[in-house]
């Protein structure tokens, strides 16, 4: 995996930090000339009877959506795996179908406690988009939910809207199946492998050690 480009030194980030100013982590392996045609690959994470059973859980019990969860786990995942800092998200589906921008704080365990990093997503949530409008972001967490009998192409069709990495989220017969759709121009196969293996992980950090948002 090529190392991140870190626009600042985030090293010494201790929770809370100011998410509301811009990305300073990129999280894509190569940047690309402008007009470079996205090579599209994807990556699925075989649905899991225990991850879909904490994500519903963990939305009963701590009262959050589950896009906040899996966006909170996301914030660990890439901390894991590319690095600290902040990332711009956008988030759509289910009932956010507008997109929603989010500063996404990736921080690891000693920076941020899992109750710290949901708090900071459902605040984001609820402060609303017009804030972070200006974040030029780089990954769209993008949750279906549930798709009915015969909608099988609409989770199959690429995606088409730039991002250089789309988590898609959606269930089918009740479970969570995870898609990780990537350009292979900006992202080597070995840093989407390492994410998709580091996220589960990372969810069941969430979803049993979180508390509440308040």
């Amino acid at each position: 995996m090529v190392a991140p480009h870190v626009a600042d030194q985030t090293s010494e980030m201790t929770y809370p930090v100011d998410t509301v100013a811009v990305a300073t982590l990129r999280v894509a392996d190569h940047d690309i000339a402008d007009g470079t045609v996205p090579v599209l690959d994807k990556l699925s994470t075989p649905p899991s009877d225990e991850v879909t059973a904490e994500v519903d859980g963990a939305t009963e019990w701590l009262g959050v959506a589950a896009d906040e969860i899996l966006l909170a786990a996301l914030g660990r995942t890439i901390a894991r795996t590319i690095g600290d800092g902040v990332v711009a998200v956008d988030v759509t589906g289910q009932r956010r179908w507008l997109l929603h921008a989010i500063p996404l704080l990736c921080a690891s365990s000693r920076q941020a406690s899992p109750t710290e990093m949901l708090q900071d997503v459902h605040r984001m949530f609820d402060s609303g988009p017009a804030h972070v409008t200006s974040l030029e972001s780089e990954i769209l967490l993008n949750y279906i939910g549930e798709l009915p009998d015969g909608t099988t192409p609409m989770y199959e069709t690429p995606p088409g809207l730039g991002y250089a990495l789309e988590l898609r989220v959606y269930r089918v017969d009740g479970q969570l199946h995870l898609d990780w759709w990537y350009d292979s121009t900006r992202f080597e196969a070995s840093t989407i492998e390492e994410l998709a293996e580091q996220f589960p992980l990372a969810l069941f950090d969430m979803t049993s050690d979180a508390a509440a948002p308040v």
